[in-house]
């Protein structure tokens, strides 16, 4: 587990009405956050690690590409 928080930074995205709506059934079930935001954030940050894991991404020392 990370004993440092990571630097965080606010994005505005665009998302299809049906994918909120999706989001919004994930906060009903609880299983990845309380909130729309929270869901994608979790979803998003799942996403990334998988992508680092199947070599598309790949960690860089400065979190620079």
């Amino acid at each position: 587990m990370a004993t440092e928080k990571a630097e965080t930074d606010r994005v505005p995205i665009t998302l299809a009405l049906q994918t909120i709506a999706y989001l919004e059934k994930l906060v009903k079930q609880g299983t990845h956050g309380t909130s729309v935001p929270g869901v994608a954030r979790t979803l998003v940050e799942e996403g990334i690690r998988l992508a680092i894991k199947d070599g598309l991404l790949s960690i860089r020392d400065n979190g620079k590409t």
